[in-house]
């Protein structure tokens, strides 16, 4: 009996093979490897940096030293999982993230989740890291928190150091500015056009001068579950303050965002596109 004649199909496959190599494409982190990076991430930025603001009244401690804690953390943290999970350490820049097309949406909330988780892990530690040393009381540690939390009017740092009493406008329109030049520089040192290895300092550097700048008036928070982790430990206050401290980053970073996905390079938007 005569051979069959191949196939369309076969024939396809048989000239594949003969081609080369198949090039598999390898799958990307989990969304639980991711999930993880983004605790153990945020557990750092905020271990290091509260950790510096809760110290900053001994020695010669000071703001300058509290801003360069948290870009120091940054990158650290950014060094070490920025290729699982971008390493966001902020539900603010999450969201502007994901609003400029790099992140899928439902990727948003398991990342916020993560992040609250880390950093109220990291604050958790703090204190009873603190409260265990001979120097301190147990019950002295609301105070000892609220000391880093983030505060506007009179819980700004120049209104209990300097009498100046800044209110809800002026932190909303601290944090929106701060936030959103931290969004805009995080998008643009991981651009598709950004010079290869910048990124982790870039973003680090303007963290800490951001947080500078945003001391005085709010105590530097640009991340929300930063804030939040400090606030659950401090007095009642933080907590009654807190609403802002989630408003003003995520729409600082809302907007730059949807900026950035109508006027940035068109290989940074391809994927919001589709």
């Amino acid at each position: 009996m005569a051979d069959e004649s191949p196939t369309p199909a076969n024939t396809e496959l048989s000239e594949d093979m003969a081609s080369g190599p198949v090039a598999i494409e390898a799958a990307g982190p989990s969304l639980l490897a991711r999930m993880t990076a983004e605790v153990v991430g945020t557990f750092i930025l905020v271990l290091l940096g509260v950790g510096a603001a809760l110290l900053s009244g001994t020695g010669n401690n000071g703001t300058l030293t509290v801003g360069l804690a948290f870009g120091v953390a940054v990158i650290i943290a950014a060094i070490a999982f920025g290729g699982v999970s971008g390493a966001h350490l902020n539900p603010a820049v999450t969201v502007g993230v994901w609003l400029s097309g790099r992140l899928p949406g439902r990727d948003v909330a398991p990342y916020i989740v993560a992040q609250v988780i880390g950093g109220t892990a990291a604050a958790a530690s703090l204190l009873l890291g603190i409260t265990s040393l001979s120097a301190f009381d147990n019950t002295q540690g609301r105070t000892i928190m609220s000391a880093a939390a983030i505060g506007y009017g009179d819980h700004a740092p120049l209104a209990t150091s300097q009498g100046l009493n800044f209110g809800v406008g002026v932190a909303l329109f601290a944090e929106v500015i701060a936030t959103g030049l931290l969004v805009l520089v995080i998008l643009s040192a991981t651009s598709a056009r950004a010079p290869k290895g910048i990124a982790p300092f870039a973003i680090g550097l303007s963290l800490a001068l951001l947080v500078v700048w945003t001391i005085p008036f709010t105590n530097g928070a640009l991340n929300p579950a930063r804030a939040t982790a400090t606030a659950l430990f401090a007095d009642t206050w933080a907590l009654q303050q807190l609403w802002l401290f989630w408003l003003a980053p995520v729409l600082g970073a809302a907007i730059v965002g949807l900026l950035y996905r109508a006027f940035g390079p068109a290989e940074d938007t391809a994927s919001a596109d589709a």
